[in-house]
């Protein structure tokens, strides 16, 4: 039974280009860019991207657009698995401001179709993209926290799409941001690197003062494993800190992802208590700010965890759903006086 202060505390993240990532979604979509018909100029930021593909091969994107379409052509569509797509330089919603040199303004949608289907093996795209925001610094309720994790090359590619860098005008010069990770590709599959994530430096080469041009040469030149400096924002949550008794939790999280949290059992008033022991960082748990160390996990998708076995909490929060739901009382309520076993990491 919860007390009469209980409180629910939702921890989620916004579905904004630079903010999450969804391996749910179709494609690297940048919802911002998608819904007006040009950017502005002190938000735009621009790219070359160079695809080489093999006779009779495609792209594996569609464009939108054109001078008898509704706006400016821009990538509607990059087909899983494509050269587009694993090229991890594109994403939904930028604009493709000319192919191998022929500006696209002028022409019809089925010129551009025509033209990008008769182009060579070799198809360089002017890209125009909206810049990522300009940092968190000033964002109330949430910190920054820096992790290294270690990727390996898949072709020429990470596995994720980068923005921003430093810039001429240094009104658009921005961090470097990762707007998409691509599903199934290293960054993926290694599972610590998230959309909205900065980098800091790879294989201790600092990225701080590089423009985009030059991180993506920074990345090209990488060996086929890599360390990567990433900094990542951890949300406070005022209500867990402020709480004067336990809270239902909600952290939303991708289907068959790890929580990132290790368990323990504890002695709590003379009774053996299901506790969190540790939480690995940039995990979905620690970037919610919602959990911590110490906190007792009271139940599990509403099951109670009283007289669960260390065994049978492990297995409860191995099954939680994308939506795992967890009433604790926040560490600071906690007294304990021993802990006995660790569980591994869930």
């Amino acid at each position: 039974m919860l007390c009469g202060l209980r409180r629910e505390v939702k921890s989620s993240f916004d579905d904004g280009p630079y903010s999450k990532g969804n391996k749910e979604s179709t494609g690297p979509e940048s919802s911002l860019v998608s819904r007006r018909q040009s950017i502005p100029e002190e938000l735009r930021g621009v790219t070359l991207v160079e695809l080489i593909k093999k006779e009779g091969s495609t792209l594996g994107l569609t464009i939108s657009g054109g001078t008898d379409k509704d706006g400016k052509p821009r990538v509607s569509n990059l087909r899983p698995g494509g050269l587009a797509a694993r090229s991890d330089q594109l994403n939904v919603g930028d604009y493709i401001k000319s192919v191998n040199g022929i500006n696209l303004t002028k022409l019809r949608h089925d010129e551009i179709i025509s033209l990008l289907k008769n182009v060579g093996e070799r198809v360089v795209l002017e890209v125009e993209y909206e810049l990522p925001p300009a940092g968190s610094d000033s964002t109330s309720g949430v910190i920054s926290k820096t992790i290294e994790i270690c990727l390996h090359k898949e072709g020429n590619s990470f596995g994720f799409v980068m923005r921003g860098g430093s810039h001429e005008d240094w009104h658009k010069t921005r961090p470097l941001v990762v707007t998409y990770i691509r599903p199934g590709g290293p960054a993926d599959r290694e599972g610590t690197l998230k959309a909205g994530d900065r980098l800091l430096s790879v294989d201790g080469v600092p990225l701080h003062s590089a423009s985009h041009s030059e991180a993506l040469n920074v990345l090209a030149q990488c060996s086929q494993e890599a360390i990567f400096q990433i900094e990542y924002d951890v949300t406070i949550m005022d209500s867990v800190k402020n709480a004067s008794g336990p809270l239902l939790v909600e952290i939303a999280k991708s289907p068959g992802a790890s929580l990132g949290i290790t368990l323990t059992s504890a002695t709590h008033r003379n009774k053996q208590v299901i506790i969190i022991d540790k939480i690995k960082a940039a995990s979905v748990v620690d970037r919610s700010g919602a959990l911590h160390v110490g906190d007792h996990i009271l139940t599990i998708d509403s099951t109670s965890t009283e007289h669960c076995t260390m065994l049978e909490a492990t297995q409860l929060l191995a099954s939680t759903s994308d939506l795992a739901k967890l009433e604790i009382l926040p560490a600071h309520h906690m007294r304990l006086t021993s802990k006995v076993q660790d569980t591994d990491l869930l």
